[in-house]
């Protein structure tokens, strides 16, 4: 593969991940509304995150790796929004 295209690649990963977040909290709430308000705190720190990630991946140079603190914010996001996923089933 070209590492020119490394960026776009990367760029439209988060872009998915933030897509797919909304997919499931509004699935939830379509569902089960209490449960999908408490989920819809998990897309709102994806998204956070991932324009940041976006907006870092425009400048020159190597792309700066993910904070420890954004890692474990993203990882706490995912893990509600599955929990709230499977509450409602």
């Amino acid at each position: 593969m070209s590492a020119g295209l490394q960026r776009q690649r990367t760029d439209l990963a988060w872009l998915r991940l933030v897509l797919a977040s909304w997919a499931v909290v509004v699935l939830t709430a379509r569902v089960a509304l209490p449960v999908g308000v408490l989920a819809l705190m998990g897309p709102v720190a994806v998204t956070a995150i991932a324009q940041a990630r976006r907006r870092r991946l425009r400048g020159d140079g190597t792309p700066p790796t993910l904070s420890r603190g954004a890692a474990v914010l993203m990882v706490a996001a995912c893990v509600l929004t599955a929990v709230a996923e499977a509450v409602r089933l």
